[in-house]
């Protein structure tokens, strides 16, 4: 299953007691419809207030000879205007959302204008002062290949053996773009993201185009292992999980034909691009 969220009202993808989450307002639409209880995976449990275009979720149902499309509009219909199902696709038995996805890509917005915009204040970071974007391109290349990014990671928890998870990732790319009208974007895909990895990577690489740092001390900082170098981590609403990349992945039959439905009308979400 692909699809978009504005995270603004909900707890992080996650679910948990208590909260609104993306997980559990599906997961409570999926069991409706279906009839019986379901558990979810998904690629990216997303923060508090960070969106998704591309999403993807797999689960595994009861309900033989189900049509995709009509659960589709079903679901459309029970998850209310913040989230939008793109598409539901039947893939092998051993497919997981998170652990067989090869890449993931990350947007995030900046909005560098020297008055806020409210229509864009929801999906963006807003920084009034003038940014260097020559700046902003040096201080990320650095990030590009496989490093240790316990620079920008939060530290996991200590298992009871005595060791934490590998911080090390493989980015593949990297880059800044102009989209127009002061918005500014960072892209950026990894073979996986440890958490507030790009958050911590966008606030320190910000602090640089201000000229509050220089950009050449950014590869001191990945390699110095110490969150403590690396500068503040920058607030969610700009970040987006754009796509999730996977191989071989089809849908059964001859081709992979994959389905795809209209969204709620009252969601004006566009068909996630580059949908696995």
């Amino acid at each position: 299953m692909v699809l978009a969220y504005d995270g603004t009202p909900f707890h992080g993808y996650a679910e948990n007691p208590g909260v609104r989450s993306v997980a559990g307002t599906l997961r409570e639409a999926l069991e409706r419809v279906l009839g019986h209880v379901v558990e979810l995976t998904g690629a990216g449990r997303t923060d508090r207030g960070v969106h998704a275009a591309g999403q993807v979720v797999s689960f595994a149902t009861r309900t033989d000879g189900f049509d995709p499309v009509a659960l589709g509009r079903s679901l459309n219909k029970l998850v209310g205007p913040s989230i939008a199902i793109h598409s539901i696709d039947e893939v092998p038995a051993d497919f997981d959302a998170r652990f067989s996805a090869t890449s993931r890509v990350y947007k995030y917005r900046v909005l560098n204008t020297p008055v806020h915009d409210p229509f864009r204040a929801r999906f963006a970071w807003h920084v009034p002062q003038p940014l260097d974007l020559a700046a902003l391109r040096t201080a990320t290349d650095p990030v590009v290949g496989t490093h240790d990014f316990a620079a920008f990671c939060r530290r996991p928890p200590i298992a009871a053996d005595g060791f934490s998870a590998s911080l090390h990732r493989t980015v593949r790319h990297a880059l800044w773009r102009e989209l127009g009208d002061g918005l500014l974007e960072f892209e950026i895909a990894a073979n996986a993201f440890c958490h507030q990895m790009v958050r911590s990577i966008t606030g320190t690489v910000i602090e640089m185009g201000l000229g509050r740092r220089r950009a050449g001390e950014m590869l001191g900082i990945l390699r110095s292992g110490d969150r403590a170098n690396a500068c503040r981590v920058a607030p969610p609403q700009g970040l987006t999980l754009w796509e999730v990349r996977y191989d071989g992945v089809k849908p059964r039959g001859e081709r992979p034909v994959r389905r795809r439905f209209p969204p709620n009308p009252t969601q004006g979400f566009a068909v996630a691009e580059g949908s696995p």
